[in-house]
């Protein structure tokens, strides 16, 4: 039988090919984590508990589901690949399920129903994106095996990702929950969660198309070569085990998850944060959204250019250092009351909302870090799957991408539903425009101070991490002469 081929280095054009594909998770998952926890609590009335146990289970099934999608595309033997059949049914199955996510039928708007509408439709979303995400991250992996390459194909993800943030969630604010004077706030009007849904619905069928189509020639026929161990229990469940105990992999995860934690905190309450707290306007909080967005994606990008001088464990370390920096910055500043959100300045017949500005970097800043750290981890995790392939012969692409999908979501799963606790417990009332004092000063410390402690926690575990591009290079020598000697 003949071995699955391997590329070592690929065009610009087609890293950007690939990253499009970042356009359609992009809309989706962007689009959830952005707007859905509002929707649901605010413009439908579910109560935060309820909302966070629905997202939180959903996100559970999602890393249930993708080493069972690693796995099977591993294995999977067909004319037109083992990742592009995936990457298609997925993405378009992913798009349809994200507008009914939204589109809520009068007979499930209300009490009990809505509640399990809301889980059903979730979980249905996350086996779609499973079944897209998993084979399209080992895509990834795989069209190169260049130490630096991966990483500025990671970070071209990153940047595709937030650029299409960018443009629909982040924008969203002002095209679809504009300020009407004397009017309900924006985010607690139904309808324009659904013109948002139609809007990125579309868009996200249209970058599945697109993905598939610009990354054709790496679309291979995979009937009668070896591509994995085999669709068999046996066989998942001890690449399963393998895969999950990889010391190196650990590693990775360990730190991973950590700064996870403190990103979904920041993720899940920033936007309440925006509404209830610093009172933005539509424009303010498309700048400061679509602005974290934007050096998100700068962060996977500047990753390729800091990773080759200082290797990728230290890079991550600077990373999470911006992101802890900029949040505990935040933390002090408006919970020592330096400055109140209405603090304006008035400098040369100007009128500078300082208050904004500050806040507003300080989140940026944060995302920035954010976006450093977790695109070099991506980039990490196919070095290790290399480094896998020494042991036992097989590149493992798809399970190491979804094992590492299956921890991160774990995490995040947990994750969303002790933030959307977190709610309750400070007091938050759902479906109010007016929060207590005291609720919204436990909600600044929630975002920031959490923010800062678990992305500071990264550190000294990434520090610890021992591959390096000496060790890779090493790696590669004994590869190649193993295969020149199997030829």
């Amino acid at each position: 039988m003949q071995l699955a081929p391997e590329r070592s280095r690929v065009r610009g054009g087609e890293i950007i090919g690939y990253a499009s594909g970042e356009g359609a998770t992009s809309l989706a998952m962007n689009g959830v984590a952005a707007f859905a926890m509002l929707y649901y609590t605010q413009a439908l009335g579910l109560p935060f508990a309820q909302a966070g146990i629905a997202f939180a289970v959903a996100s559970l099934w999602d890393a249930i589901v993708d080493p069972a999608i690693g796995h099977l595309s591993d294995n999977t033997h067909s004319r037109w690949g083992r990742r592009h059949p995936y990457i298609l049914v997925g993405g378009v199955l992913m798009a349809i399920s994200f507008y009914f996510l939204w589109a809520v039928p009068s007979f499930a708007s209300h009490g009990t129903r809505l509640f399990v509408y809301v889980l059903v439709m979730n979980m249905v979303m996350r086996t779609a994106y499973a079944v897209f995400a998993v084979p399209y991250v080992a895509l990834g992996y795989e069209i190169s095996n260049d130490y630096h390459q991966r990483t500025l194909i990671q970070g071209s993800r990153s940047a595709f990702n937030m650029l299409i943030n960018i443009c629909g969630p982040a924008l969203g604010w002002t095209l679809f929950f504009p300020d009407k004077p004397g009017g309900p706030e924006a985010t607690s009007v139904a309808s324009n969660y659904l013109h948002m849904a139609s809007a990125f619905t579309i868009a996200a069928i249209g970058f599945t198309f697109v993905v598939v189509l610009a990354t054709r020639q790496h679309m291979f026929d995979t009937r009668g070569i070896v591509t994995g161990t085999g669709n068999t229990l046996a066989a998942y469940y001890r690449d399963f085990r393998e895969i999950i105990t990889d010391r190196y992999l650990l590693r990775i995860t360990t730190f991973m998850c950590i700064g996870t934690t403190g990103g979904v905190f920041v993720a899940t309450l920033q936007m309440y944060l925006y509404v209830y707290f610093m009172h933005l306007t539509a424009f303010q909080k498309t700048i400061i959204h679509g602005g974290g967005m934007v050096l998100y994606g700068l962060g996977g990008l500047l990753g390729v250019w800091l990773e080759k001088r200082v290797d990728k464990r230290n890079a991550v370390c600077i990373g999470a250092g911006v992101s802890a920096v900029a949040d505990t910055t935040a933390a002090v500043v408006f919970l020592g009351k330096f400055l109140l959100p209405t603090t304006v300045w008035h400098i040369g017949g100007f009128t500078v909302p300082i208050a904004v500005i500050v806040f507003g970097g300080c989140d940026m800043f944060n995302w920035f870090g954010c976006g450093l750290f977790m695109s070099l981890a991506i980039s990490m995790i196919a070095d290790v799957a290399e480094v896998n392939e020494l042991s036992s012969g097989v590149r493992k692409d798809g399970g190491y991408a979804a094992i590492y999908s299956f921890v991160s979501k774990l995490v995040l799963s947990i994750s969303v539903f002790v933030a959307s606790a977190c709610l309750d417990w400070v007091g938050f009332v759902n479906g109010s425009d007016q929060q207590s004092p005291a609720a919204i000063r436990w909600l600044v410390l929630m975002t920031f101070g959490l923010g800062a402690l678990f992305t500071g926690l990264v550190i000294p575990i990434a520090r610890r991490y021992p591959i390096t591009q000496e060790f890779m290079a090493d790696v590669k020598l004994r590869l190649a002469a193993r295969k020149g000697a199997s030829a």
